[in-house]
């Protein structure tokens, strides 16, 4: 698999090292010199090129027309856009993009909806471990589908859940909210709309990522 990264910050040293360690083919594009020359004596490797991975006739030289995956990894959110818009114009390669304002990955995820960037966004991940295990909410994330957007996420109800004791269909969960089974005294089964919440369940949801609050605060609300 052949894999530029643009971009020769920390990130993307340990990224080529990672990458170059399962042989795959590795090209790193710099902006600054004196970060290409480092990021080669680190690496013990020449893979970078000096230029501007904004320019297009640098990303054409580097081979982004054959390229599997192209990595936009610098620290400024509108070269990682331009990065790639660059990209989906001139090769079939999967783009992943850092994002470092998460107000920004809509504008990222719209520029292909057939095959939509992957975006990375550190400071929702930190929100995600601050939120799992400081907020002391009884819940798990699962997995996630959809860039991050869609997740799978397991909630166990409280004594002071406002859900508790009432049907699936009367618990007041977001629309676009799916409950896909329930674990009741040891037993999962395949919930109905008639289907009584009770302290002590394990509830297990597909939910979009912005409701997941929305369906905690339901289910194990944060106590006061």
């Amino acid at each position: 698999m052949f894999v530029i990264i643009v971009g020769g910050g920390k990130v993307g040293t340990y990224l080529a090292r990672a990458l170059l360690t399962q042989k795959h083919e590795v090209l790193v594009i710099e902006k600054q010199a004196r970060k290409a020359e480092w990021m080669a004596n680190i690496l013990e490797n020449d893979i970078t090129v000096v230029g501007d991975g904004c320019d297009p006739l640098v990303l054409q030289q580097a081979g982004i027309e054959r390229a599997d995956v192209v990595v936009a990894d610098t620290g400024d959110d509108e070269d990682n856009l331009v990065v790639c818009i660059i990209a989906r114009r001139h090769s079939k390669a999967r783009c992943i993009a850092r994002v470092n304002n998460p107000k920004n990955k809509p504008v990222f995820e719209s520029i292909d909806q057939a095959q939509p960037v992957i975006t990375i966004s550190s400071t929702e991940l930190i929100l995600d471990v601050i939120n799992e295990h400081v907020n002391a909410r009884n819940y798990s994330v699962i997995t996630k589908l959809d860039a991050g957007n869609l997740e799978l996420i397991k909630v166990v109800v409280s004594a002071n859940a406002s859900a508790k004791g009432k049907s699936i269909r009367n618990a007041g969960f977001p629309r676009s909210s799916i409950v896909v089974a329930l674990e009741h005294e040891g037993e999962v089964v395949i919930p109905d709309g008639d289907t009584i919440v009770s302290a002590g369940d394990r509830v297990i949801l597909m939910t979009r990522r912005e409701t997941r609050e929305e369906i905690c605060g339901l289910l194990s609300p944060a106590a006061t």
